[in-house]
């Protein structure tokens, strides 16, 4: 039987080109990211920044909640919290309790629309729940519902205008940051930070936090 399978061309200057071309990208790739971090940090709003650690000391529990690798990022979130002390839950696992007035939700949603993240909120908020929502939407379904929202730009073409200008007129339309990337790297690197500020408010430091990591490993 005659073998169709479609194979790359062999020619060592195709290989080399080919990976010349991936690197070039994935350095750049790293580069933008590095920049937006940069430039977010300098965007952060320190009044909003106390405020939300104000609603998490205040709260009776606190729940995250977000979907696809938004809800990654609030998996990683929660365990920080919770190694520092807070009383945790992730919405959808199913230990999870039902929230209460008293408690505070923490959505992470890139567009602010994600439908069933929405969708819990306004739950939520019927149960006198405050919502904390992060997002790069503010106007969104669900930074219009929140009690306060933790604005994350994910523009990455607004980052390094000069750079990503110069890719365009090279003919190089890629996008080196595709779908939510951008949004979900900076939240995870923002609540990471974050973190950082909870433990100097808690009075707690990295011995603290390790003796509530798991030890069934």
């Amino acid at each position: 039987m005659q073998d169709l399978t479609v194979k790359a061309p062999q020619d060592p200057k195709y290989i080399d080109n080919k990976s010349l071309d991936s690197n070039r990208i994935m350095h750049a790739t790293i580069n933008v990211l590095a920049d937006h971090l940069r430039n977010m940090s300098e965007s952060i709003d320190d009044e909003t920044m106390d405020e939300f650690a104000n609603l998490l000391n205040s709260a009776n529990r606190i729940f995250v909640m977000g979907a696809g690798r938004s809800g990654l990022v609030a998996k990683s979130f929660a365990m920080r919290l919770m190694h520092i002390g807070y009383q945790v839950y992730v919405v959808g696992e199913i230990i999870t309790p039902a929230v209460s007035a008293g408690d505070v939700v923490i959505a992470i949603s890139g567009s602010g629309n994600t439908r069933t993240i929405s969708e819990f909120g306004e739950i939520c908020k019927k149960l006198n729940v405050k919502v904390i929502t992060v997002t790069s939407n503010r106007e969104s379904v669900l930074g219009r519902m929140s009690d306060l929202v933790v604005l994350v730009d994910s523009n990455s073409r607004r980052t390094n205008e000069t750079e990503y200008m110069e890719r365009q007129l090279s003919g190089d339309h890629k996008s080196l940051t595709p779908l939510g990337t951008v949004f979900e790297l900076t939240t995870a690197v923002f609540l990471d930070s974050f973190i950082a500020k909870l433990m100097i408010v808690k009075g707690v430091d990295e011995s603290h936090l390790k003796m509530r990591h798991t030890v069934l490993e």
